[in-house]
């Protein structure tokens, strides 16, 4: 259990930069109809234009319905289908209704349309890094920047993700960009905190924490981190105060639960490692992590189902993920499907590295010898003397 929090911890921590841009979206008073309007017979309402489909699709932003916004911005879409502020916005709109990959198509259109739209490159970088995808991350980034010199945002985004790529000194080279320009930027120091965990360096990491908790002291990322860096140097207690911070700074931080998840995991208190990965799961759906993490919670329950079903949605984001095809036969067997259990193992034996390679082999072995076992003991009771038919 213990190899597995030190990933799902890590991966977590990069979250602390992460940008997400919303839409502006004023809310558009309905003009009042005209009194020759009211008083004339019925006719057939005519075909919206795209002036009154936009309008329509910013006042459904505006009170969050995003099923109208959402079949607004298609009409409008129809008509203009180049227009990069509205695919931005139609992507924004695909996130908060759980469809990660229309986001990211939107934003990539957007991106088509206008390779300076820097909403569309932070957002659609943010999903790339939330998918594993670091090197797509930073090329979006690195793209807009030659639209956008400059733009700090894009920079703390390109530092991100070079981080994630293990470039520690590229990702530092352009946060001490940033910070030569915008000294007061704090998101900067937060890249610079994690580039100098990477590094083993703590203390300069949580010198680089201070001074964005100076500039930004309501920013759940800041404790979120200082909690991380607690976890690896074994201060459980401390780690846990932090996490409690983040979270009561913004209760709709994932992360903080996220890793209040894995810190429970890691002291053997699976009820509440299943709550708070439960809480950050429904708060943000596409980390694959933190369905793992579950998915472990509910192992250590004893709930092979649900935590079969958590495997699957690991697995429908990272369809190669190994821990969940290993967790999933592992459920699979407990639940006495042992066809299937062969089946999950011997899809991760196809895919493995070694060590993982040979548990799997040992589960099949294991699954044989049941299967056989089983064949057997049915042959034996229908051998039996007065097995057979009555007559």
């Amino acid at each position: 259990m213990s190899t597995r929090m030190g990933s799902l911890a890590l991966v977590i921590a990069c979250a602390c930069a992460r940008q997400n841009v919303r839409p502006s979206a004023p809310a558009v008073s309905a003009q009042p109809a005209a009194e020759s309007e009211r008083s004339a017979a019925p006719r057939p309402a005519p075909a919206p234009t795209p002036s009154e489909l936009r309008a329509r699709a910013r006042t459904a932003l505006s009170t969050s319905d995003f099923a109208a916004a959402a079949a607004a911005l298609e009409q409008y879409l129809r008509i203009e289908p180049r227009d990069p502020a509205a695919l931005f916005e139609a992507g924004w709109v695909a996130e908060r209704r759980g469809d990660g990959e229309g986001a990211r198509r939107k934003y990539a259109a957007a991106l088509e349309s206008d390779p300076g739209h820097a909403a569309a490159a932070l957002n659609l970088a943010r999903l790339m890094r939330i998918a594993g995808q670091p090197a797509d991350a930073a090329e979006i980034c690195a793209a807009a920047l030659r639209k956008n010199t400059d733009d700090p945002r894009l920079l703390d985004a390109l530092a991100a993700s070079l981080r994630e790529q293990k470039k520690l000194d590229e990702a530092e080279s352009v946060v001490r960009r940033v910070l030569e320009r915008h000294p007061r930027d704090a998101d900067a120091y937060k890249n610079l905190a994690l580039i100098e965990a990477d590094r083993g360096r703590v203390r300069l990491a949580e010198i680089a924490l201070a001074n964005a908790r100076k500039l930004d002291p309501k920013d759940a990322g800041i404790p979120n981190t200082l909690g991380i860096l607690a976890m690896r140097q074994g201060d459980a207690a401390a780690a846990r105060g932090h996490f409690t911070e983040a979270i009561d700074l913004d209760e709709t931080y994932a992360p903080a639960w996220a890793n209040r998840g894995a810190l429970a995991l890691t002291y053997a208190d699976p009820e509440t490692a299943r709550d708070a990965y439960s809480k950050a799961a429904a708060l943000d759906p596409d980390r694959f992590e933190t369905h793992l993490g579950l998915a472990w919670a509910l192992e250590a329950l004893g709930k092979p189902a649900e935590a079969r079903a958590e495997y699957d949605r690991v697995l429908a984001l990272r369809p190669a993920q190994e821990d969940a095809l290993f967790g999933r036969g592992l459920s699979l067997k407990a639940d006495n499907q042992l066809a299937a259990a062969k089946a999950a193992f011997e899809q991760l034996l196809s895919l493995a590295g070694p060590a993982r390679a040979t548990e799997a082999r040992a589960q099949i072995a294991s699954i044989d010898l049941r299967l056989r076992t089983a064949a057997a003991s049915t042959a034996s009771a229908g051998a039996r003397p007065g097995s057979g038919e009555p007559k």
